[in-house]
């Protein structure tokens, strides 16, 4: 009987629980990671591991009480919140400038959005100066042109490429960004599947690459463009990227056929690696 009135008990104490975070709008079903979206408004409600997050969570919703179906008129924005791909502007400052970048996720994608990979190798590139002052530099996948911005105000002549899907957004950011500057940048359309074309890109000094690791099936196209751009080791090519599964150890690797490669700096804190590609003498 004892047993009995226990169980009964845990029973009532959890349906009145659940009653109690039902009258919030808050859903029971895996409610330790359940995420409320409200106008790109993201309010994180913790489980037994994260008691304090419960205050926060009974503070937003019992403020004003209103339903569900109609707070997404009502909550208001918060800047703060919102993830940094889905910003439509973000600003930068390297190199002594400011770049204004326009971010268009839900139209492009990847290739609208600056990713931590080309700030860290933009920083980089801030930090060592001579190696790309007066140098003919060409990024590959450049989606919206950060890290070739801050190498043509480093004093490079840059040419920046893109597939011709994503060629419009990125020559608007340039455009945007070099309007009274007298940085010697253009835009280009580069498609990795397609042979190089060497009369369109004459010696280059230096490539650099921001996040271009990480589809598995373009890595023998972006091998072969690689190897087309830079024909000898008087070509220095830069890869910025966060390795993320084994996939993108296995094109380094690919590269390690060709190239030497070594890891020459890692941001600890945006878990971002810089390796130096050199190809074999």
């Amino acid at each position: 009987m004892l047993a009995l009135l226990t169980f009964l008990n845990a029973a009532l104490v959890l349906l009145t629980f659940e009653a109690f975070i039902l009258s919030r709008g808050i859903s029971t079903a895996h409610w330790t990671e359940k995420y409320f979206e409200s106008n790109q408004v993201k309010v994180e409600c913790g489980g037994p591991e994260s008691p304090s997050s419960h205050a926060s969570c009974e503070k937003d919703f019992t403020q004003k009480p209103v339903s569900m179906s109609t707070s997404l008129a009502l909550v208001p924005f918060d800047e703060g919140r919102v993830l940094p791909h889905e910003k439509t502007v973000r600003e930068f400052s390297l190199a002594g400038h400011v770049f204004t970048i326009k971010q268009d996720w839900n139209s492009l994608g990847v290739a609208a959005v600056v990713w931590d990979s080309a700030v860290v190798l933009g920083e980089y590139l801030v930090m060592n100066e001579a190696s790309v002052k007066g140098k003919n530099v060409l990024e590959l996948g450049a989606g919206t042109g950060l890290t070739g911005l801050v190498a043509a105000a480093l004093g490079a002549n840059v040419t920046v490429t893109e597939r011709e899907e994503a060629l419009p957004n990125l020559r608007a950011t340039v455009d945007q960004n070099c309007a009274d500057k007298s940085w010697v940048i253009s835009a280009t359309k580069l498609d990795w599947t397609q042979p190089v074309d060497d009369s369109d890109f004459p010696a280059v000094d230096l490539i650099i690459g921001a996040d271009v690791i990480y589809i598995e099936e373009t890595f023998q196209d972006l091998l072969r463009t690689i190897l087309s751009l830079a024909k000898s080791d008087q070509t220095h090519v830069l890869l910025s990227c966060k390795i993320r599964y084994d996939r993108d150890l296995r094109f380094l690797n690919l590269l390690r056929n060709h190239f030497k490669v070594n890891e020459i700096f890692y941001d600890k804190n945006r878990d971002i690696k810089i390796f130096s590609v050199v190809r074999f003498s």
